[in-house]
């Protein structure tokens, strides 16, 4: 995490300042003042740094270029050695020191076939004359083990089924699309973006069945019938099977996914996109730990590596394996690959059980709706009912709805900008994305904050709720809301004042309320045409989030100030029977 941050700094600085980034490794913040006085072979490397990192970044994905980014610095940090100083013995030490960090073999391996790939273009384009030719000291380099499938997690047949039975008892539309993606995840051994992105025209019917072929001009596959049924089915519910084209998405996102009841229509979907790969995990993790399995086991890939095996257990042969899988490698890789494969786990052990039962969870949205579902406290309790503009209908606690809504506008705020028309509206939409990312992560941060917050006023709650029990059977009034008052500092109930209704000291309404607002803001800022329109309302969408995380704050910190109230009661009581004990003792003597 905070090489990330780090490499995102110096992305930054680099592209402000015009610094080359070999320097920023080696001077740091004092990068500047050592430009004015490096040696012009140092500066040739550097320069030949920037120009092989800019030539990746038109060939390669942005994770890529800043995995080589990452693994430069670290050599160039802990070697302390320009690269040219570099010999086969420091690569292989850095290796070492690597492993040491707890480094991962496959990321070790990777970070030295990332320096002997500069080393060999630096050579290939003679950047230094006086290293020789063919100068690469990573190239022969000792490469760390990496074990095919080293700590590959499949589920067991119990699990599958318990996923599968879980997910089919939620009849939402959501819900069947992510049935139907890891049922087609589960029974076919295609990559996770060919899944993805399958669109209606890659599926053919004919007497003998339904195929699928993921790219052109490869061999198509049959697509079990369960999965044709449980897609079929999908999209009949979400009302988009009569009006599917060719190139139309099957897993495709929802348009608005806080819009109330959305879903049974095909205008609330996008079907020119397709589902992310982060809404498909918190589809699997949400389903998978209803279902008691592991949660190392609940990833996309440890899907696809149990349908491998599931596969190979009915006996597919080899060829059938390479075009179950879509692979194009050759035939003696795809055996080696699979002869590592794990074999599925026993039943033992996997905390699911047998066919239990779990309620779907619920995957509609639902909107505020003034005086519904009025939840109980000091704060709701103390006004009128007419005077709650807005109530959480749903009570919800926390943030999460907030990030999901974030998320999904920084994404599309980078999507944007890739069509952009100009370097103008490039820049702004990138600057647009950076702050909307930054307000992300401090949304997640005060997500922690306030959950662990939320722990100490559970104790308040409890001990007034008995407090009131025993009152009532006692034929006496309930304490509860008089002591939330005091502890508030508000001498009496809000409720023996009425007419004061406004003074109120209780945030429900007001954060209830602000919750209304994000859910009509993010569907404007979904809506909007114009990049300047959806720049300008998403901004204002992570302002208010973070206004929102202000108010739950306040109102956490009155949940403590209400438990150190009853606490100094508690006290103080013992003090007093304690008081009371030793007087009656001495007077009795």
């Amino acid at each position: 995490m905070e090489e990330n941050i780090a490499s995102q700094k110096l992305f930054a600085v680099t592209n402000e300042e015009k610094i080359p980034m070999m320097l920023t490794f080696m001077f740091g913040e004092a990068a500047r003042v050592a430009q004015r006085g490096a040696a012009e072979r140092l500066m040739g490397w550097c320069r030949a740094f920037d120009e092989w990192l800019a030539e990746r970044g038109r060939t390669h994905r942005p994770s890529t270029t800043k995995q080589a980014v990452l693994a430069w610095r670290r050599l160039v940090q802990q070697s302390g050695k320009t690269p040219w100083e570099l010999t086969q013995a420091d690569i292989e030490g850095h290796a070492a020191w690597m492993e040491a960090e707890g480094y991962s073999p496959a990321t070790t391996g990777c970070a030295l076939g990332i320096f002997s790939n500069f080393y060999r273009w630096c050579g290939e384009r003679q950047v230094d004359a006086e290293c020789g030719t063919g100068f690469n000291p990573a190239e022969k380099a000792r490469r760390p083990k990496v074990g095919r499938y080293r700590g590959a997690k499949l589920l067991s047949r119990e699990e599958v089924g318990a996923l599968l039975r879980t997910m089919q008892r939620d009849a939402s539309e959501l819900g069947k699309r992510d049935y139907a993606f890891s049922l087609a995840r589960l029974r076919l051994g295609a990559p996770l973006r060919s899944l993805q992105r399958v669109k209606w025209g890659q599926i053919e019917q004919d007497p003998e069945g339904s195929w699928v072929r993921w790219r052109a001009g490869a061999e198509r596959q049959r697509l079990p019938a369960e999965v044709w049924e449980a897609i079929q089915s999908a999209l009949a519910a979400s009302g988009r099977m009569a009006g599917m084209r060719e190139g139309d998405y099957i897993f495709a996102p929802l348009a608005e996914p806080f819009k109330a009841e959305t879903g049974n229509q095909a205008s609330d979907w996008l079907a020119g996109k397709y589902v992310s790969s982060d809404q498909l995990l918190r589809s699997l993790k949400l389903y998978g730990r209803l279902a008691g399995i592991p949660e190392e086991k609940l990833t996309l890939m440890a899907l696809r590596r149990t349908a491998m095996r599931l596969r190979l257990e009915e006996g597919a042969s080899l060829g059938e394996m390479q075009v179950f899988l879509d692979s194009q490698e050759e035939t003696r890789f795809t055996k080696y690959r699979l002869s590592k494969l794990p074999e599925l786990p026993g039943e033992e052990g996997t905390g699911v059980e047998g066919d239990k039962e779990y309620e779907a969870p619920r995957r509609k949205a639902k909107p505020f709706k003034a005086g519904e579902g009025v939840i109980h406290g000091f704060y709701a309790c103390s006004q009128p009912p007419q005077a709650i503009k807005a109530v959480l209908a749903e009570n919800i606690q926390g943030i999460e709805e907030q990030i999901v809504g974030l998320r999904i506008l920084a994404r599309g705020l980078l999507e944007r900008q890739g069509r952009a028309r100009n370097n103008q509206e490039a820049a702004q939409l990138g600057e647009a994305y950076t702050l909307a990312a930054y307000r992300l992560g401090e949304l997640i941060k005060a997500e922690a904050e306030l959950a662990e917050g939320g722990k100490s006023s559970e104790w308040a709650d409890e001990f007034l709720e008995r407090l009131d029990r025993a009152a009532i059977e006692r034929g006496r009034e309930a304490v509860a809301e008089k002591m939330r008052a005091e502890a508030a500092g508000l001498g009496a109930p809000m409720m023996a004042a009425p007419g004061l209704a406004a003074a109120a000291r209780g945030l429900v309404e007001e954060i209830a309320s602000i919750r209304y607002v994000l859910r009509n803001m993010f569907r404007l800022a979904i809506e909007a045409q114009e990049a300047r329109e959806q720049i300008r309302l998403g901004e204002m969408y992570s302002s208010g989030c973070i206004r929102l995380v202000h108010l739950l704050r306040r109102e956490r910190a009155d949940g403590d100030q209400l438990e150190r109230y009853l606490r100094d009661g508690i006290d103080e009581a013992i003090r007093k029977v304690t008081r009371e004990w030793r007087s009656s003792r001495e007077g009795g003597q």
